[in-house]
């Protein structure tokens, strides 16, 4: 059974057609060059009750803003007939549909569809660009519209009574606090304790120490996301840092102190070829080990030599109470001269 509805009629028949342009055909339904029919003319029949609809075409002029286009068409809805006037709409137009009662000032008659247009803004926010179309009246509305919600603290670029004009860019700057614990570290300090009754350079912790700590609660500010300010609310606890104590040697010795001079003896003389006893020997008879001794004549140090001897032998008489540069230089001196004439009852040198 066909039911068939065309130029304000419907009929109902039963048809042996095979498709919807043998029943026009049939029926004398004869289509305009901008006239519709659904389903289409070659849509096939099926079993059943089926519905064909003709929609005639019709004059209609479609406004938009100030230009107006003149259109031959079938279409129904606004959006259909104003692309068929070649226009591009959005979803978020709207249309409004009248009858042309002025024709003169039209200059057209029949229907008339004028397209409101939905204002273009563009919204910064959360990091991005949100681009829309709204026919919201202000900021407030067209941010609703859009979904986009505002936070207690959150300053918006243009008051939100402000009217939406096209091609507007709102930013929206988001203001947030919380309330957060943080734990920090406070170091521990190093206190060194000179201990004139231990050896220089020997050094030994008598306090090992250890860091505090402090849980401190902030409320802090944020702004887009970026902390921007925090304020100390309360302290929740801390433990004080316990100093590390150091105790450092600074015991020099140097009269009778033969065996605190051996060790470098002892390498200084491996290096030039020479009997580290015997230079420990003639030490001990010169100076005793004192590194700081100076005889009637001018003679100095753990060898007692004189500053020219020093000298001459590219050492540097104003640093001869340095222990280890008298070392290293009699060593040098003893290789250069040797080790007699001495006094072998007193193990001193003999002249």
């Amino acid at each position: 059974m066909i039911s068939l509805y065309a130029d304000g009629q419907e009929k109902l028949f039963p048809t042996n057609a095979t498709t919807v342009a043998q029943v026009l055909s049939r029926s004398g339904v004869v289509l305009g060059p901008h006239d519709l029919v659904e389903p289409s003319a070659s849509t096939p029949l099926t079993a059943g009750q089926f519905n064909i609809n003709v929609y005639r075409a019709r004059q209609v002029l479609v406004v938009d803003g100030d230009k107006s286009y003149q259109v031959d068409s079938a279409y129904q809805s606004g959006p259909l007939l104003a692309q068929a006037a070649g226009l591009t709409v959005y979803p978020e137009d709207q249309y409004q549909t009248q009858e042309i009662t002025n024709i003169v000032q039209s200059d057209a008659i029949g229907e008339q569809v004028t397209i409101i247009r939905a204002k273009p803004m563009s919204v910064q926010v959360d990091g991005g660009v949100v681009n829309l179309r709204t026919q919201a009246a202000t900021v407030a509305d067209a941010l609703k519209q859009a979904d986009i919600s505002l936070g207690a603290k959150d300053t918006v670029s243009a008051p939100l009574t402000s009217p939406v004009v096209p091609g507007m860019n709102v930013s929206i700057t988001r203001v947030t606090e919380a309330n957060v614990t943080l734990t920090t570290t406070i170091p521990k300090t190093v206190q060194n304790i000179s201990d004139p009754n231990v050896m220089k350079g020997q050094t030994t912790v008598t306090t090992p120490g250890s860091d505090g700590q402090q849980t401190i609660m902030y409320l802090i500010h944020y702004t887009n996301g970026v902390e921007t300010g925090r304020q100390q609310l309360q302290v929740v606890s801390q433990t004080a840092p316990v100093a590390e104590v150091i105790q450092v040697g600074t015991k020099v010795l140097f009269a009778g102190s033969i065996e605190y001079w051996r060790p470098m003896v002892e390498t200084a003389a491996a290096q030039y070829g020479l009997d580290p006893n015997l230079m420990l020997a003639i030490m001990s008879c010169e100076s005793h080990g004192n590194a700081t001794d100076v005889n009637s004549i001018g003679a100095s140090g753990l060898f007692q030599f004189l500053p020219s001897t020093w000298a001459s032998n590219g050492g540097d008489p104003n640093n001869i109470l340095d222990g280890p540069t008298q070392i290293q230089m009699a060593a040098k001196v003893m290789s250069i001269q040797g080790t007699t004439p001495w006094d072998s009852s007193k193990a001193c040198w003999g002249n």
